[in-house]
């Protein structure tokens, strides 16, 4: 199975979560002197004259790649020609590729914000020297987010690497340091848009590429104990916010309500109440049975599409007669493509990774359909009237289910008491979409759950608001434009300290409203549990009933 090739990226858009759900606000940590020289760390520079003294060691993809590892780390925020200087060093120091044999310099070296990220900021970079006449292998280079420690096993995301680059899915790994790495830039390819999301051709692709994801790539005996992925990362998000996050509020003024739409006590409570009932509705004995190896993180940023992609290419002119027995009018027919282009389809980002519930998958994809996080003014807004409709899932449900056909694609519970020997093939695939289709709704919540603590944990504890009469000046640097409490004295860059290539790579990440992203989350989590008889409505104080989102839980009859 090859998800992504080896050379293939170019993701030269605006962001996908995308201003993002990397969104770091960084402004109190960062510089107020652009002559200041930063470092690595806090107390690092990895200058050329001091790149030497870095101790590297190796890290062991397979049995023949050793990946160099730097126990430093790169600062993102500092402006942009401190930046490049020390990528240069950083590069130095983990021998990559061609581009440490040379001597480089920061006029020759562009770096390029590329839209996608999730919890990083992810930069392109290209060097090409006119005056000598040579360019070098484009890179990739990722750093990590803030607050990530909590949320993301780096250890174990790096042991999925290797699981991955062993099979030859992603990006090649090229250096490692302590708050990112270095990448194989994937040429020709960029990142879908909350747009390209809705194209039925490529919602197709991409049913298919997520079932090669969960079919192709196993687990270890490890991985299939206790609970899924999701449910252990909710539970120990719970713990996490409990203990750490939620005491500010109290000492600033947020309500718990506001986020929650209730009590925090009373949605943990429900939350427990959920999961056991979820879980019910399978053979508890064989729980890990249903347990495949899933992205958990599908939206539109971790999405990468060829330019070389035509449509045309993959449509069958003539779909089966029996295509359209699924759709909500007889009339709508949904089409029927090969598989011939499906490498066209890139999937990327594996951080949230690990063993769960296809249906799980599934259903984070269906309700990254509702968010725009180019939104100017609301990034962090979920709009449930652009959930897909019931024939656009089936879509993408029924491109999954045909390709490389697996029954039981579950032990969900279920009243199909045929015996399958019996039983046309059509009509047998046909009942494995309407269960994965009714699995998709019922791990709904599951999702928008995952997401609330992870916006919670991300956003941090609350720090009041101290007032004062200080005067607020604005740095530029390599990630975006923030603001400075300097007090009576106002520092400013120069505009000549500013280069072109900064308007190619600001966001305005420091921006996004966690605390409100949650609400979302929890509106759309509380209309679920709502139709599913899990609570009442009148559980939820009445100024709040405003905020509950609800989306269409009808299932099929099984």
């Amino acid at each position: 199975m090859d998800i992504t090739h080896a050379n293939i990226y170019n993701p030269n858009q605006t962001r996908s979560r995308s201003k993002s759900r990397t969104r770091n606000s960084t402004a109190n940590s960062r510089s107020t002197s652009s002559t200041r020289r930063p470092t690595f760390g806090r107390k690092r520079s990895l200058s050329s004259s001091s790149t030497s003294k870095l101790t590297i060691t190796p890290t062991t993809l397979d049995d023949e790649r050793l990946i160099p590892t730097a126990q430093a780390t790169l600062d993102n925020s500092v402006p942009l020609d401190f930046f490049k200087q020390d990528i240069i060093a950083m590069v130095k120091a983990l021998r990559i590729g061609k581009w440490h044999k040379r001597q480089l310099t920061i006029a020759n070296l562009s770096v390029n914000r590329i839209s996608g990220a999730l919890t990083n900021s992810i930069y392109k970079l290209t060097y090409i020297d006119e005056q000598q006449n040579f360019s070098l292998p484009t890179l990739l280079l990722r750093v990590y987010g803030k607050n990530l420690d909590s949320i993301i096993d780096r250890e174990r995301e790096l042991s999925v690497l290797v699981k991955l680059s062993q099979r030859n899915i992603g990006p090649k790994l090229l250096g490692i340091f302590s708050n990112g790495r270095f990448e194989q830039f994937l040429d020709g390819f960029s990142p879908l848009d909350k747009d390209n999301l809705r194209d039925e051709i490529i919602s197709q692709m991409l049913g298919r590429r997520m079932k090669d994801l969960h079919y192709k790539v196993e687990l270890s005996n490890e991985d299939v104990k206790g609970l899924p992925m999701c449910w252990k990362l909710i539970y120990k998000w719970l713990q996490i916010f409990e203990d750490t996050v939620l005491p500010s509020y109290g000492h600033c003024g947020v309500k718990e309500e506001e986020i929650f739409l209730m009590k925090f006590d009373q949605f943990k409570d429900l939350i427990k109440k959920y999961e056991k009932w979820l879980l019910s509705h399978y053979d508890t004995e064989l729980l890990a049975s249903n347990y495949k190896f899933c992205h958990n993180d599908t939206q539109y940023g971790n999405l990468l599409l060829h330019e070389s992609f035509d449509a045309s290419d993959i449509i069958i002119s003539h779909p089966p007669s029996s295509a359209n027995l699924l759709s909500d009018k007889k009339s709508a027919v949904i089409k029927s493509t090969s598989n011939k282009k499906d490498s066209s389809l890139a999937v990327i980002d594996f951080e949230y990774s690990g063993p769960n519930f296809p249906a799980f998958d599934l259903a984070n994809h269906f309700c990254e359909w509702m968010a725009d996080y180019h939104d100017p003014e609301k990034s962090y807004y979920i709009y449930e009237e652009n959930y897909p409709s019931r024939l656009e899932q089936l879509n993408l449900i029924k491109s999954y289910v045909e390709y490389d056909f697996q029954f039981p694609s579950s032990n969900l519970k279920h009243a199909f008491d045929k015996d399958v020997t019996q039983v046309n093939a059509a009509d047998l695939i046909q009942f494995e979409i309407k269960k994965l289709h009714n699995e998709c709704i019922l791990w709904r919540p599951a999702v928008q759950i995952y997401w609330c603590l992870w916006g919670l944990i991300q956003n941090g504890p609350v720090r009041p608001t101290v007032a004062n009469n200080n005067h607020n000046s604005s740095e530029k640097v390599i990630d975006s434009t923030y603001s400075i409490t300097v007090g009576v004295d106002t520092l400013r860059l120069e505009e000549n300290a500013i280069r072109e290539e900064e308007e190619e790579i600001t966001s305005s990440d420091d921006d996004f409203d966690y605390l409100k992203y949650a609400q979302q989350k929890s509106g759309l989590t509380i209309g679920d549990l709502l139709q599913f008889d899990l609570i009442n409505k009148e559980d939820i104080p009445e100024e709040h009933v405003k905020d509950i989102k609800h989306l269409d839980c009808d299932f099929f009859d099984l």
